[in-house]
């Protein structure tokens, strides 16, 4: 399983002391722990935290053949608030991944290779050149499916962005605040998640939505199972923060349903590992050998 993550790489600042993120590299991570060959696409500050970062992605076993390391722009960094298990961002402006670039042998290399699954969210198109650059790459590539975690932070979104992507989008992910917000940009109304997969269903070539609802699990929504949602509990776990939660679940997810797992096991895997995740401080802790067995790698 091949796959290729466009976007942020950054550090959370969460009680002053920084973990290592962003949702697409989050994302490949989780897919690189499974088993995935995992790509990434974006770019660094030639700086410390630049430095730290590679290493990060080296012992994980990201590949970087499209990774740039920027001698301008610093490093991605977000100061991460966290409340009674929330967290919320402050995102810094300038940074390394706000100006992802491909030199032309990158783009022959890219345009060469077979993807099962391409990433990308809103957040990195804040910037007009990453927007580009991601819409020139998504008529021309090569990937059987483009998952797009709308993933909303701050005001870095806009109706053309989100519209523009889901045109090309397979496989949608949304968590339960994001979906009134997108309904609204893109039919004019608060939609359920049935109602909005089968507009979005009719109108794009959509077939599946993933629903994140925080402690209440998720619901999928798939064009073979009628469009109905298909409901994914949690487990009771004790909190620490929820940072990179829905990137557990849709990395876990993605992986066990594109090699050929029935979607209500890929989702109960999935819920698994995000218990586990929230269970612990950032977004990407160590998996032990429990969470290991209870998803079977």
């Amino acid at each position: 399983m091949k796959t290729l993550s466009f976007g942020e790489i950054l550090f959370d600042r969460i009680g002053g002391k920084d973990h290592f993120g962003g949702a697409p590299v989050n994302v490949a991570v989780h897919l690189s722990r499974l088993g995935a060959e995992s790509y990434m696409l974006s770019a660094l500050g030639n700086d410390a935290p630049g430095k730290e970062a590679e290493k990060i992605l080296k012992s994980e076993n990201i590949k970087t053949d499209f990774l740039q390391l920027n001698s301008v722009h610093p490093t991605g960094l977000v100061e991460v608030t966290v409340e009674d298990g929330i967290p919320s961002y402050d995102i810094k402006e300038g940074a390394a991944w706000d100006c992802i670039e491909l030199n032309s042998g990158q783009l022959e290399k890219l345009k060469s290779m077979e993807w099962d699954l391409m990433y990308c969210g809103s957040l990195a198109q804040r910037t007009r050149s990453n927007r580009d650059l991601l819409h020139k790459l998504l008529p021309v590539l090569n990937y059987r499916h483009l998952f797009f975690d709308v993933n909303l932070r701050q005001e870095y979104y806009a109706e053309d962005v989100i519209r523009d992507t889901i045109a090309h989008t397979t496989l949608l992910k949304l968590n339960d605040e994001e979906l009134p917000v997108i309904s609204r940009l893109l039919f004019g109304e608060e939609l359920s998640g049935e109602d909005f997969f089968r507009k979005a269903g009719r109108d794009f070539k959509l077939e599946m939505l993933v629903l994140t609802l925080g402690p209440a699990g998720a619901e999928i929504y798939h064009k073979e199972t009628g469009g109905k949602a298909l409901p994914v509990p949690t487990e009771k776990v004790k909190v620490v923060d929820t940072v990179g939660a829905g990137d557990s679940f849709s990395g876990a997810f993605l992986y066990f349903f594109l090699n050929g797992e029935e979607i209500e096991k890929a989702g109960w895997k999935a819920a698994r590992l995000a218990d586990y995740v929230v269970s612990h401080a950032g977004a990407l802790p160590k998996m032990d050998q429990e969470i290991r067995g209870k998803i079977g790698i």
